[in-house]
């Protein structure tokens, strides 16, 4: 093991016993310690000050009086360094001006400050990639360090111990506040680093990578003032790697940039059409969102960002309340309490409330990535939820249904394309409008559970209709009609069944199959309705990503169409088998005066039965074209006897 290191690894094992000795007999270990550590450096060919190890000043939230008074005696002017690059490449100190800084603390991992030119550009074998806001969230919520279990807690506090703040070390830094559902970020005083990155010797290796990204920044021109971020944390690289992502963000003018080449169609969405700049920039206003949804700490609430947003809400509402197919990613009620929302945090403008602007952005980047999908703005804009504004999608709107769903509407009555034209509404453009969505998914739940009592109740009455005597119930013999079938045949039970015979076994078959679809009704309602309140349906995500999945399966958002219609139809022919079942055995008796009694209101009944399922298709229409041409062909028949008449 080289000197140096081993001489670093025994500086940062004796730190936090030097922490605990008292005030005199620590500050004079401490300089010992620091003599010890420039002994270690004394052959680096650069020497910027007295001791090569720099540490990275940030102001902390835990004060350490030690500490304190060792940075006091080493900068007795209170100014403290703060590492910069010159134009050269060179590393120098800069002095700034001390910020509310209430003391300064040591890093376990020292970090030695190397020239831009030597420092590796591949940290500890990962990566360093630029990235998006969107890909830090999904790296922060994937990826969370689980609680150790198995570690004792120290449950027994000292004697006047009130101190309860973080003991780890690391390297100094601010801390942000914590907010629910947020990580405590740390910031860079002066160059406005941010990080998630909490590991030592990570934190080492970022603050090196830090100055290189500044350096460049700064070769290439981009903007350098305090509103300007730098954010550097893990991310999910090809093939699940962890790489190290950056990315610069200017908050004035609400941009990202990188100092390297970044595909833009990374933050798309997988939104196809893209090619203008204007409506590029919107897809990265939506980054600027989600950084400050990510970073809320130690941010002042804009009151342009307040009434941009409320602005937007207001119409937003207006627009839903008024239009049967609004644009709006929410419904109108969860709309009106978002409004009333964000007025309560107009007392927060001008204030540092990382909660009012947690809420602000979180909003502002749904209504967003909402404009950048309808390409707000541009000449092809969606203007309805229901429009599609790309060719091919013209092109397959035309076109009509398919041959498989014409096939399967004379089966499952016409029930198969009127999903599929619901699905279309609402998957326009592989986009999906989720609050249209919930809707139409509440409406199925509710149709589905209808179904499965309606269902219930067809099964109880195929029962009983299976007892009454002429089928054979109430303990009649054997075979598949009961013993009145059994009985009503020829003598010793051979020869062909006689008419009533054969039509009771037919009446026994159909209630049978009604049977059958009864149970599959109910089976394929309980089963679809949990599916549609499962997890793969919560959320706008999960929906899209579903039916897209649907979208490229064999037979496409056909088969879905045909699968939310399976319900209804099994419950059509159960009670179509039943009716069919039950007008055996009414017709099947050997005097004709009932059945003939019974035939027209048979007729009539069924006719009127089946009008709702036939009308509004044009069966209606051609009908009428039949009958009215049948009219004129019998008038013309008429006059030409006529003529044939007069003429004779």
């Amino acid at each position: 093991m080289p000197p140096r290191t081993l001489l670093s690894k025994i500086a940062a094992w004796l730190l936090p016993i030097l922490k605990a000795m008292p005030s005199i007999g620590g500050a004079a270990f401490l300089r010992i310690l620091r003599f010890i550590l420039s002994l270690s450096t004394a052959s680096s060919p650069r020497k910027h000050s007295k001791s090569n190890i720099v540490r990275p000043m940030c102001a902390s939230s835990m004060p350490y009086p030690l500490e304190q008074r060792e940075m006091s005696e080493a900068s007795p002017s209170r100014i403290h360094p703060s590492v910069t690059t010159d134009t050269s490449g060179e590393m120098g100190l800069a002095t700034q001006p001390e910020d509310s800084i209430t003391g300064f603390h040591y890093s376990q991992h020292p970090v030695e400050v190397q020239p831009v030119g030597d420092r590796p550009r591949n940290m500890s074998r990962r990566l360093l990639v630029p990235a998006s806001p969107e890909q830090v969230m999904q790296h922060r919520f994937l990826k969370r360090l689980p609680v150790d279990d198995t570690r004792e807690p120290e449950e027994i506090l000292k004697q006047g111990d009130m101190n309860y703040d973080a003991r780890s070390v690391l390297p100094a830094c601010r801390k942000g506040r914590t907010v629910p559902s947020f990580l405590k970020n740390l910031i860079h005083l002066h160059q406005r680093i941010i990080t998630d990155v909490t590991d030592p010797q990570k934190l080492a290796t970022m603050m090196g990578t830090s100055d290189d990204l500044l350096a460049k920044a700064r070769r290439l021109g981009l903007p350098s003032h305090l509103d300007v971020e730098l954010v550097i944390s893990d991310v999910f690289g090809p093939e699940k790697r962890k790489d190290l992502g950056y990315y610069f963000i200017d908050l004035r003018q609400r941009l990202l940039f990188w100092v390297h080449d970044y595909d833009l169609s990374t933050i798309f969405s997988n939104v196809k059409g893209v090619t203008v700049r204007e409506h590029m920039k919107q897809a990265v206003v939506t980054q600027y969102w989600v950084h400050h949804e990510l970073y809320p700490n130690r941010r002042e609430l804009k009151a342009n960002d307040h009434e941009e947003l409320r602005n937007t809400l207001t119409y937003a509402i207006a627009d839903a309340a008024t239009s049967g197919t609004p644009l709006a990613p929410f419904d109108l009620d969860s709309m009106v309490r978002m409004l009333d929302l964000v007025d309560k945090l107009e007392g927060s403008i001008g204030k540092e409330n990382p909660y009012a602007v947690w809420v602000i952005a979180r909003f502002a980047r749904a209504f967003s990535h909402s404009k950048f999908i309808n390409f707000g703005g541009q000449p092809c804009a969606r203007l309805n939820a229901d429009q599609s504004i790309y060719a091919s999608r013209h092109h397959l709107s035309r076109s009509g249904t398919s041959l498989l769903i014409r096939i399967f509407d004379l089966l499952l009555f016409q029930s198969a394309s009127v999903h599929l034209e619901e699905l279309r509404e609402m998957w326009v453009d592989q986009i999906v409008h989720y609050p249209r969505w919930q809707k139409y998914i509440a409406k199925l739940t509710s149709e589905w559970a209808r179904f499965t009592i309606f269902s219930t109740v067809l099964l109880t009455a195929d029962v009983s209709l299976l007892a009454v005597p002429a089928l054979g119930g109430g303990g009649g013999g054997g075979g598949p009609g009961g013993g009145t079938l059994t009985n009503s045949t020829g003598s010793g039970g051979s020869g062909p069944l006689p008419p009533v015979a054969s039509q009771m076994t037919a009446a026994v078959t159909s209630i049978y199959l009604s049977i059958f679809f009864s149970v599959a009704s109910i089976l394929t309602s309980i089963q679809l309705t949990d599916r549609v309140g499962g997890k793969e349906y919560s959320t706008a995500t999960t929906t899209s990503t579903l039916l897209l999945h649907a979208d490229k399966s064999l037979f496409g958002t056909d088969g879905l169409a045909i699968m939310y219609s399976l319900p209804y139809a099994f419950l059509v022919w159960g009670i179509f088998l039943f009716v069919l079942g039950m007008s055996l055995v009414v017709f099947s008796s050997t005097s004709q005066v009932m059945p003939a009694s019974l035939a027209p209101f048979f007729f009539l009944l069924f006719t009127f039965s089946i009008s709702p399922s036939i009308s509004g298709h044009g069966t209606y229409e051609a009908l009428g074209r039949s009958w009215r041409n049948l009219l004129k062909c019998g008038s013309v028949c008429t006059k030409v006897k006529e003529t044939e008449r007069g003429v004779v």
